[in-house]
């Protein structure tokens, strides 16, 4: 079983350490939390899912963010598996996400407008989906190329080989790293914001938010040398990211939607899913505007 690979020691961090003392520290306790939710999801536990996608998108973030201080090779394929493996995870978790917002779209409109068996429609296509996901992340963990991952991610954390500005400062090293993000992010929403097309917009602020979230990992393995600041930059990237989720959400079950009123099934109207796409457009108009909002807090970013 690949999770059986032995476990790093995390070094110990604070503001005297190195920058590669502080992406270790990062690296062995992702890669630890995400061979503990390997066996909750083994055991069918609830969110091990979600919780050890969320642990190989901080792993493959925090590589990417700090790989100035890594060879160029394990680390670039070890990023390309890390996404690999996030897309495997992802099907599945994406047909949850799915269906809970559905059934709680579709419990919240009048029962009188709500025509034909909407509810069972969207379990069929989405629970259909969660099975074929899970039946597939069952086997690639059980396949060579996921413990390949777990054995280089092991031997990474074991012995990095670090180079470049590894054995500097972190508190230097580290800023300037989270800066270059920093300005990832604002190219990327302000790219975003000039895009009039609808659909070409949203596609733009989907990747701003993935750039939201290796800002807000790579913040999160220098707040134990960044202390408050990198704390708050944390924050601050996490309510952008969550805002074009939202965002995302919406234009991913819009999609869906029109899906499912184009071919409502047997006994089923093209009404009520007409009806849900509206409310859809609604929040997702809604989120962007949360994003504008929490943007023009962001836009100087707590001094950074």
């Amino acid at each position: 079983m690949a999770s059986e690979t032995a476990l790093p020691t995390a070094p110990r961090t604070g503001k005297g350490s190195t920058a590669g003392e502080v992406l270790l520290a990062y690296l062995s306790e992702q890669f630890t939390e995400m061979l503990r939710q390997e066996q909750r999801l083994r055991r069918d536990e609830t969110d091990a899912i979600h919780k050890m996608r969320v642990s190989t998108r901080r792993l493959r973030s925090v590589l990417s963010s700090y790989r100035r201080i890594l060879p160029p090779e394990p680390a670039r394929r070890i990023r390309s598996e890390l996404r690999w493996l996030s897309q495997v995870l992802g099907a599945a978790r994406d047909a949850q996400v799915m269906r809970h917002r559905l059934q709680a779209l579709v419990a919240a409109q009048p029962p009188e407008l709500v025509r034909g068996p909407v509810s069972a429609r969207i379990d069929a296509e989405l629970l259909g989906r969660y099975d074929d996901a899970l039946a597939v992340i069952r086997r690639e963990l059980d396949a060579q190329r996921y413990a390949a991952l777990v054995q280089d991610l092991g031997s990474l954390a074991a012995d990095p080989q670090f180079t470049g500005p590894a054995g500097k400062s972190a508190r230097k090293v580290g800023r300037r790293l989270i800066l270059r993000d920093l300005r990832r992010l604002r190219n990327s929403v302000r790219a975003a914001k000039r895009e009039p097309d609808d659909e070409r917009r949203a596609e733009a602020f989907h990747e701003a938010r993935k750039d939201a979230k290796r800002l807000r990992y790579a913040a999160e393995a220098y707040v134990p040398v960044g202390g408050a600041r990198a704390a708050a930059m944390v924050e601050a990237a996490e309510g952008v990211q969550k805002a074009l989720g939202e965002h995302q959400d919406s234009v991913v079950t819009r999609q869906l939607l029109a899906k499912l009123g184009a071919h409502p099934g047997r006994g089923g109207s093209g009404f009520t899913y007409g009806r849900l796409h509206a409310v859809e457009e609604r929040q997702g108009r809604a989120a962007e505007k949360q994003f504008r909002r929490l943007w023009k807090g962001f836009a100087g970013t707590h001094g950074w």
